[in-house]
């Protein structure tokens, strides 16, 4: 399918409903992006000066972007049409090919930026060619969640530090604000009793959860007793690195058992409904933690950048311990919860705390050169969580 040629530039102005003063471009690279980018957009949406325009960037794992936006309802145009208009502004929180693109650029984390170490000690998304091309600076501002990444960003990338923006993080903010009503999340999943619900948490990679699948650890969650519901969130790359038939295949013996698995898009309303997250070294896993959901971690730590969220992470929590019974395990990561050793992991995210919507939508405004309205913006909750059925198969 190709998409639409929609109207841009002065020659949309008749064609329109709405005589919209400003275009905007959400260029989506990958579905692990999608989330943070349409977080940002929907600060924009509600007014009428704005039209938002949605494009499908390149990115070697992209797959399955193109349906999820056919599917969210927006005005979607392809690639070679995004590169030859000049927009009032660009919301991304991926690198390919933003240097063909016309117009300044808010560039977004997407996911907890102080987190793992890469190469050489070094913060992935955070260096010099993630945001300049042949020695130019691409973002006209970087949006950052905590001095600690400005910190990175100033060691890695020194001439992207004038033009970054301590914003917080959007993405935790809406996660605090969903815990309220953790009630609809749970009914969502067809969790409306007394049960504990387990929430699963997967990134991608051979050292995550479902890539170490086969010590078993998988059997023994969806087999823990009927005072368990047990749901899973998968990393978008994994369903569509190995495809969605492949996936609930491979899981078919732990989900006859009573794992279900979520739309890997919803995974934020899995963490909103759960009473403890068994998690990886994922962002997902991280994200629970900051939220105030007890963790108990599976899998290898990785290396870690030093006081960052991950570090706490592992310091207060436990790891599951193999070949001892997991329900007890369950239950003393929940019953030693501690809410001011898990507010650390949550001062490591961000340092602003539900200041994120504000302060990022006075970015934006700031950067279309257009009055902010009124009143001031809070964090809405996260949508529910989407239970994947049999009959799922993704292209």
């Amino acid at each position: 399918m190709r998409w639409l040629r929609f109207p841009l530039g002065r020659d949309a102005a008749g064609w329109r409903t709405v005589a919209t003063e400003r275009t905007v471009l959400a260029a989506v690279h990958t579905m692990a992006s999608a989330g943070h980018v349409l977080d940002a957009i929907e600060l924009l949406e509600p007014d009428h000066r704005i039209q938002v325009v949605f494009t499908h960037a390149p990115d070697l794992f992209s797959g399955g972007v193109h349906d999820h936006l056919r599917a969210a309802g927006v005005v979607a145009i392809d690639w070679e049409q995004a590169v030859q208009v000049d927009f009032d502004l660009i919301v991304a929180a991926d690198r390919g090919g933003m240097h063909e693109l016309g117009g300044p650029w808010l560039a977004l984390a997407h996911g907890v930026m102080n987190n793992k170490l890469g190469a050489a000690g070094l913060v992935a998304g955070l260096g010099a060619p993630w945001f300049t091309h042949y020695g130019r600076l691409l973002p006209a501002a970087v949006a950052v969640s905590h001095p600690a990444v400005l910190a990175l960003l100033e060691r890695q990338c020194p001439q992207a530090v004038p033009v970054a923006a301590l914003t917080g993080d959007l993405c935790l903010d809406r996660l605090v604000a969903s815990r309220r009503h953790s009630v609809a999340y749970r009914q969502a999943l067809g969790v409306e009793d007394r049960r504990t619900l387990v929430a699963i948490s997967s990134t991608w990679g051979p050292d995550s959860l479902l890539g170490r699948s086969a010590d078993g650890l998988l059997d023994v969650i969806a087999g823990l007793p009927d005072e368990y519901a047990v749901s899973m969130a998968i990393h978008p790359a994994a369903w569509h690195g190995h495809g969605s038939r492949q996936v609930l295949a491979w899981l078919g013996r732990q989900r006859r058992a009573g794992l279900r698995l979520v739309d890997p898009a919803s995974w934020r309303g899995l963490v909103a409904a759960a009473d403890i997250v068994v998690g990886d070294h994922g962002s997902a896993t991280i994200y629970a933690a900051a939220a105030g959901v007890p963790v108990l971690r599976a899998g290898p730590l990785t290396p870690a950048a030093p006081g960052g969220a991950a570090e706490v992470l592992g310091t207060i929590t436990r790891a599951v311990r193999p070949g001892r019974p997991l329900g007890p395990q369950l239950r003393a990561a929940i019953t030693s919860f501690d809410a001011g050793a898990y507010a650390r992991v949550a001062a490591a995210v961000t340092a602003r705390p539900g200041a994120a919507a504000s302060l990022l939508r006075t970015r934006m405004y700031h950067l279309l050169r257009l009055p902010e309205p009124e009143p001031g913006c809070m964090p809405a909750p996260v949508g529910l969580p989407m239970p994947v059925g049999d009959e799922r198969c993704w292209p």
